[in-house]
C-alpha cells in the first residue's frame, strides 16, 4: 500500500510538473490571454476540413501567401484577422478546435471553432451538407473547457476564459446562403424585417449563452457590405460594377440593430464587454485607391463577370498582385484587407471598434 501511495504521488509531481513546462514554454502574453473564435468562412482556418461539408477551401491557390505557401482551410490567399491578432500577441496562430495536431500548449491559447457556411439560424448553411453551427460551435467550447481543466485544472481554466477575448462574425450566410436564395423558404415566410428581427433576436441570446458559459470580453463584427462582394455583383448583374443598393441597405440596417444589442447587453452585464466591429471593408471598397488598391469590384481568384461565379479553385483566373485587390475570391476578402482591418481593431478610434478597441479592451 505505501509503495501504491508513493507511486501515486509521483505521479501527480509529474503531472503537475508537465502543466508548469506547458504554461511556462508559452509567452507571458498568451499565458493570461486566450483567443477563442466563433463564426463563418471568414474566420474558419479549417474545422470544415474534418467535417464531411463541400464549404471547404483546403486546395490551391488558397494559402498561396501563407506562411507555409500551403492550403489550410481559410477562405484567403494568406492570413486572416485572428492570425494578425496572434501575430501582434506574439504568439502561434490558434488553431481549429477539430485539427487532429491540436495539442495541450496549443490549447491554453484558445481555439478556432469557426465554420464556412454556419450562421446565426441553424438552418443556414444546409446547402453545403454539413457545417458547424453556432450551436454545435458552443458544444465543442464546452468539451474545450473540460479538456483545459484536465490540462490545468478547474479553477484556472475559469480564470483563462473570464480573461479571454471570445470573437464571433455571424450573420452573411443567413442572407447570402439562406434568405436571398432564390429556392430558401425563408423569403417565402417572413419579410426582411421580420428576418433581421429573428436574427437579431436570436444572436442576442446566444451572445448571453456565451456570457453564461464564461466569457466576458467580447468582439462582434458587423456585417460586410453584401451588395458590393463579386458573386452578388455577378448574380444581380451589375452594369458596371457599382454595389447592388438593396443589398447594401440589407447591410446597414443589419449592423444598426447589432450595434444597439451590443450596447443593450453592456448594459445589462456590466461585468462584460461587447465590443462591435464597424464594417471596415466598406472603406476599401468605396476608395481603394487612398488604400492602395487597384481592383475593389473583382476577385483576385475566379471565374465569370467580376470573377464572381463558384469558388476560387485551380481552374480559376488569377491576378499576378495580390496586394492591389480588395477580394481574393467571391466572397472573402485579401490578405493585405484582413491585416489592416486587424490594425484598425487592435488600435482604431470607435468610429472603427466601440465603445473601445482590443488593445485597451485586454490593456496591451
Amino acid at each position: 500500500m505505501a509503495m501504491r501511495g508513493a507511486k501515486g504521488v509521483v505521479c501527480t509531481a509529474v503531472a503537475f510538473s508537465v502543466v508548469m513546462l506547458l504554461v511556462m514554454a508559452l509567452p507571458t502574453f498568451a499565458a493570461h490571454v486566450a483567443m477563442f473564435v466563433f463564426g463563418d468562412s471568414l474566420v474558419d482556418t479549417g474545422n470544415n476540413n474534418f467535417i464531411p461539408s463541400t464549404a471547404r477551401a483546403n486546395f490551391r491557390p488558397n494559402g498561396l501567401d501563407f506562411p507555409t505557401g500551403q492550403p489550410t482551410g481559410r477562405f484567403c490567399n494568406g492570413k486572416i484577422v485572428s492570425d494578425f491578432i496572434s501575430d501582434y500577441m506574439g504568439v502561434p496562430f490558434i488553431k481549429s478546435y477539430l485539427d487532429p495536431s491540436i495539442d495541450d500548449s496549443s490549447l491554453l491559447l484558445g481555439a478556432n471553432f469557426g465554420s464556412a457556411g454556419a450562421g446565426i439560424l441553424n438552418t443556414t448553411g444546409r446547402s453545403f451538407f454539413t457545417v458547424l453551427t453556432i450551436e454545435k460551435q458552443f458544444e465543442l467550447f464546452q468539451e474545450y473547457k473540460q479538456r483545459v481543466a484536465g490540462i490545468i485544472g478547474q479553477s484556472a481554466m475559469e480564470e483563462l476564459i473570464r480573461t479571454a477575448l471570445f470573437s464571433l462574425t455571424f450573420g452573411g450566410n443567413d442572407y447570402i446562403n439562406n434568405y436571398l436564395m432564390p429556392t430558401a423558404r425563408s423569403n417565402k415566410m417572413f419579410s426582411l424585417s421580420q428576418w433581421q428581427d429573428i436574427l437579431i433576436s436570436t444572436y442576442k441570446g446566444q451572445l448571453k449563452e456565451l456570457y453564461n458559459l464564461g466569457a466576458r470580453r467580447f468582439s462582434i463584427s458587423s456585417l460586410g457590405p453584401l451588395g458590393c462582394i463579386p458573386s452578388q455583383l455577378n448574380i444581380n448583374k451589375s452594369p458596371d460594377g457599382t454595389c447592388i443598393p438593396k443589398l447594401q441597405q440589407i447591410s446597414v440596417n443589419f449592423n444598426t440593430a447589432l450595434k444597439a444589442i451590443t450596447e443593450q447587453l453592456n448594459a445589462e452585464l456590466p461585468d462584460a464587454t461587447y465590443l462591435y466591429v464597424h464594417s471596415l471593408a466598406g472603406d476599401y471598397i468605396s476608395n481603394p485607391t487612398a488604400y492602395g488598391f487597384d481592383v475593389s469590384n473583382t476577385a483576385c481568384c475566379g471565374q465569370g463577370k467580376y470573377n464572381g461565379f463558384l469558388i476560387c479553385n485551380r481552374f480559376s483566373n488569377l491576378c499576378p498582385d495580390r496586394t492591389k485587390y480588395v477580394f481574393w475570391d467571391p466572397f472573402h476578402p485579401t490578405e493585405r484587407v484582413n491585416g489592416l482591418v486587424a490594425e484598425r481593431v487592435l488600435n482604431g478610434p470607435p468610429s472603427d471598434i466601440s465603445p473601445m478597441n482590443l488593445r485597451q479592451l485586454l490593456g496591451i
